[in-house]
């Protein structure tokens, strides 16, 4: 969203759609703290603390939502409808406890990143800037998730199959981000900003590092999305 925001203008419609986003994020966990998905004991423990994290959260998502709605152009409302279905899809697979299967994570990945496109438009950006920004993140996360589930898997003497399907999906994703630049549907920056996830995403199929240096990996990855966010501002501010 930061991203989305510094490719544009930053405008109140843009920030509130932001906040509402945010807000959204961090119910999620005490919503499934109420729902028992972290265990009876900790929804006992934690049964009020979560009610009134759940409340501020949702007013601030309901205060924020409304006013990006009102103030969005009523010609660019329509995307606002795209992290709205893909919360929707995410939300299903919650509901069904499938949020940690390998569908489940993209799913939520998917989700979260189609934030920035409402995001982007609403600060003014063109449909084809928000897109490639939007693209550029789902291609980064989507094989990210793949590779982290590659690390696991190898812990637990299953990973040959998923070394192989990871490298697989991260040069699917990376063909089909480049065939969509190709066609101009896109921006080639969608492509090089993806890069430096992907890269880091091969490493780790080919390399499979042990599970215990999940912690590095995981800001490996949050340094490769920064540079991502870098790339795409530098290449369409």
């Amino acid at each position: 969203m930061v991203t989305a925001l510094a490719i544009g203008r930053p405008s109140v419609a843009a920030i509130s759609i932001a906040g509402a986003a945010a807000a959204i994020f961090i119910a999620h966990e005490p919503l499934l703290i109420l729902l028992g998905r972290r265990g009876v004991r900790v929804r006992h423990a934690q049964q009020r603390e979560a009610i009134v994290w759940l409340a501020a959260c949702g007013s601030l998502a309901a205060a924020f939502g409304a006013t990006g709605m009102l103030l969005v152009q009523s010609a660019t409302r329509w995307t606002l409808g795209v992290p709205l279905v893909c919360g929707v899809i995410a939300t299903v697979f919650v509901a069904r406890g499938e949020e940690r299967s390998t569908l489940g994570e993209i799913a939520v990945a998917a989700a979260l990143v189609s934030v920035s496109f409402p995001v982007a438009i609403a600060a003014s950006a063109s449909t084809i800037v928000a897109l490639t920004c939007a693209l550029a993140f789902a291609a980064a996360f989507i094989t990210a998730t793949v590779s982290v589930r590659t690390v696991i898997a190898a812990a637990h003497r299953s990973g040959s199959l998923m070394r192989s399907s990871a490298v697989a999906v991260t040069v699917l994703v990376l063909a089909g981000v480049a065939a969509l630049a190709s066609q101009r549907l896109i921006l080639s920056a969608a492509m090089w900003a993806a890069l430096p996830m992907c890269t880091v995403e091969i490493v780790l199929a080919v390399i499979v590092p042990p599970p215990r240096y999940l912690r590095q990996i995981g800001w490996t990855l949050v340094g490769a999305s920064a540079l991502t966010g870098i790339i795409l501002v530098a290449a369409m501010r």
